[in-house]
């Protein structure tokens, strides 16, 4: 399959919304290795995670373009002749969307609609893979989850994401947008923020433990989580953004293993060599938007692309914490 995205990706024009930040930046590493011509489009939202630390390697091979994405004059330049869009872009803290609703709403829907209202005009026919989220199901009483679960989602940020991808396929049907939607789990790897755990919190533990300080366990930890490294994740957006059997279609993905929170930070502890933890209660205003556990049947994004998880946990964590120690500075 390798040989066969180099062949699809080399020389494509390829875009990527929220390219500066975690998800968006390795995946721009990643085509440039392919040999596609990339262009980032990202607004640099403070507390978003966009850091130009992150395409360091890449900077003399990608035109960066800082707009928001309802700017439509930069938009609408950036969005022509690109044969391939992957658009990640969002404000992702769920706590932040209960706080503020009318931010999230603005950013992670408007925004977006503006987008899309630039591709109508613009390339209307271009293939989007469209980044949703896992939150997008809620809580869920019936396991496994997959592509048939009904959404139910539990907090704004879910609400705005699920609407998104209906935003997307109902673009698909007005002007012929070739749309495939991703619902990703908990992803985790180099280049993500590490400031703050409004969101990606796997990843600010991470940071706790190589301090050597204590990570908070709410209730008893036992909620099952899948976790994947970032590598995976983008190689299974490039099979997808690849395959034309994909457009149209909306997956799941799930990861190698399955682990409990507890067992999570045990394994980050164990990895950075330091840090503790303690049990504490679950506060209000994450209880309430608290998922439970986590279990996907991704059959459907295997068969269809032949993807599977190549990086286990232990591993996916060591490397992790290898590159922070080397680039701490630009992320702490």
């Amino acid at each position: 399959m390798s040989d066969s995205l180099e062949h699809f990706y080399a020389n494509k024009r390829v875009l990527i919304t929220g390219g500066l930040g975690f998800l968006g930046s390795n995946l721009a590493i990643r085509l440039v290795e392919l040999g596609s011509k990339v262009t980032i489009l990202d607004g640099l939202l403070e507390g978003l995670g966009g850091n130009w630390f992150n395409i360091q390697e890449v900077k003399d091979q990608v035109q960066v373009v800082v707009a928001h994405l309802a700017d439509r004059q930069k938009v609408d330049s950036c969005v022509k002749d690109q044969e391939v869009i992957f658009n990640i872009a969002m404000q992702p803290s769920h706590v932040a969307s209960m706080l503020n609703p009318l931010y999230d709403v603005q950013t992670n829907v408007l925004s977006q609609i503006q987008f899309l209202e630039s591709l109508r005009a613009n390339n209307p026919e271009a293939r989007v893979l469209y980044v949703g989220s896992r939150a997008q199901f809620g809580r869920v009483a019936i396991f496994p989850i997959n592509e048939d679960t009904p959404p139910n989602p539990r907090d704004v940020y879910a609400v705005s994401k699920q609407a998104v991808e209906w935003y997307h396929f109902q673009y698909s049907n007005i002007c012929g947008l070739q749309v495939t939607s991703l619902r990703l789990g908990n992803t985790y790897g180099p280049r993500h923020q590490m400031r703050h755990a409004e969101y990606g919190v796997q990843n600010y533990l991470i940071r706790l433990a190589m301090e050597g300080k204590e990570i908070t366990v709410y209730g008893d930890g036992h909620q099952v989580r899948e976790l994947l490294y970032v590598d995976d994740t983008v190689e299974a957006m490039l099979r997808l953004a690849r395959h034309d059997g994909c457009i149209g279609e909306t997956y799941c993905i799930g990861a190698m293993e399955r682990v409990s929170f507890l067992e999570l930070v045990q394994s980050i502890i164990e990895a950075a060599g330091s840090g503790s933890y303690r049990h504490v209660p679950w506060p209000r205003e994450r209880e309430i938007i608290e998922v439970g556990d986590v279990r996907t049947d991704d059959s459907k994004l295997r068969g269809d692309t032949g993807w599977s998880p190549k990086i286990p946990l232990e591993k996916g964590l060591g490397l992790t914490v290898e590159f922070y120690r080397n680039y701490r500075e630009h992320y702490w």
